[in-house]
């Protein structure tokens, strides 16, 4: 395993890591979630809708946190999968700039779209990242098959 391919095994796992205890809000009690909804959104009623939402995203980060850790045993074996993460991350960040990006403009959102702004900043820097470590890898395997011939 060469350096780049350490690299990103490092990333996917410490990003993999940092996501799992996301567990905690799928199953906090609702009184929790009630007062984070407070704090972020001052007067949102928190019904089931928001209820049902919150708890499935923070499912879904476990969920994207495990699959990061188990691509990160093996990257060349996930490079499809990992690329695939990637390239959901910047439409991620696309959907955000086409309906997140008006609310920053206008000012008066509150702190809260300053919080899911710098996730969609460090959302594009991790698929930029990976995508330009498995160019790299790439590059490697082109010169080490050349080198052979």
């Amino acid at each position: 395993m060469n350096k780049t391919e350490r690299g990103l095994k490092l990333l996917l796992l410490i990003v993999g890591i940092v996501s799992l205890p996301a567990v905690i809000a799928v199953f906090m009690p609702y009184s929790w979630l009630v007062r984070g909804v407070e704090l972020a959104e001052p007067g949102t009623p928190v019904g089931v809708l928001v209820s049902y939402l919150s708890r499935l995203l923070s499912a879904f980060y476990v969920l994207l946190g495990g699959m990061l850790v188990v691509f990160s045993t093996d990257v060349r074996r996930y490079a499809g999968a990992i690329r695939l993460v990637a390239l959901w991350s910047l439409m991620a960040v696309v959907g955000f700039l086409i309906y997140g990006g008006p609310a920053l403009v206008k000012g008066g959102v509150g702190w809260f779209i300053w919080f899911v702004a710098g996730d969609v900043a460090f959302g594009l820097s991790f698929a930029v990242a990976i995508l330009l470590l498995q160019r790299q890898i790439a590059k490697q395997d082109r010169r080490g098959a050349s080198d052979e011939k």
